[in-house]
């Protein structure tokens, strides 16, 4: 009999910038079945090689094994495909079974979809909530990789004094803060933020900024590590919404544009 504590032991450690390895690990998944659950799935942008999907499926996979939302259909893990359904509306699955090769990943996925038996249908995951944002918390920067490392991303303050740059970035994102454009994301292991920055106009704050800020919330700070292009984030954001078209508009817009071209290089490398 396998219990959740084999499983998570199979899964391995959740805090890993790794985040689909670390599924591939746990599971063989034929790029069939991966294909047949995109074409089943309300239809949505998951960018070249299903990179969103198999991030996302990486992410809720491990979710419904740490709260337990699994069950067994004799041999058959059967798993929920996070939040994902058919275009009526019918919750699709994941089932896997023992690998028979030895030496190779202990599942395999055999199916996913809507057609299911099992003795309870397990429940999607609950998705954990972002970081609440203390009120007052300072704003700490990691300017060299912001503004130096990566200065092509804020070419337009090229020309700012340093101070003035963080000055700038700083105020945009509490600008985002107060007005509650927070938009969770996952990232390494643990549920994060990120807000727009909006830097050379606020006028529509549904068109795209300038630039995206992922937030590492703690007590008493907010720390900036770095800023991206509006759509580089997609996929871990994507993680964190039951429907895509939850995501703000600008966010589906940006993806749209960019996503033939994103991969999972890296996965989840610092940015």
């Amino acid at each position: 009999m396998v219990t959740q504590s084999d499983l998570l032991s199979q899964l391995g450690n959740p805090a890993t910038p790794k985040t689909v390895e670390r599924l591939n690990r746990f599971a063989y998944l034929p790029v069939s079945i991966i294909d047949r659950l995109a074409h089943d799935a309300l239809t949505e942008e998951w960018g070249a090689d299903y990179f969103a999907l198999k991030k996302y499926l990486a992410v809720h996979v491990g979710w419904s094994i740490e709260q337990g939302h699994f069950t067994f259909n004799e041999q058959q893990l059967v798993i929920a495909a996070g939040s994902l359904q058919t275009r009526y509306g019918t919750p699709l699955y994941l089932i896997f079974e023992p690998n028979r090769e030895a030496e190779r990943q202990p599942w395999v996925l055999k199916y996913a979809g809507a057609r299911v038996s099992a003795p309870q249908m397990p429940l999607p995951p609950e998705i954990p909530a972002c970081p609440e944002i203390t009120k007052g918390a300072e704003i700490v920067m990691i300017h060299d990789h912001i503004l130096g490392d990566n200065a092509d991303r804020v070419a337009f303050l090229k020309d700012t004094p340093p101070v003035a740059q963080m000055c700038a970035v700083s105020g945009a994102i509490q600008w985002s803060i107060n007005r509650g454009l927070i938009v969770p994301y996952w990232y390494y292991g643990r549920m994060q933020c990120l807000v727009p920055l909006y830097l050379t106009s606020r006028e529509n704050i549904t068109v795209a900024p300038d630039l995206i800020a992922p937030l590492e919330i703690s007590p008493n700070s907010i720390l900036v590590r770095t800023v991206l292009p509006p759509y580089a984030p997609y996929a871990n954001a994507r993680v964190a919404a039951r429907r895509h078209d939850q995501l703000p508009a600008w966010m589906l817009h940006c993806w749209h544009s960019e996503a033939a071209r994103m991969s999972d290089e890296g996965d989840d490398a610092t940015y």
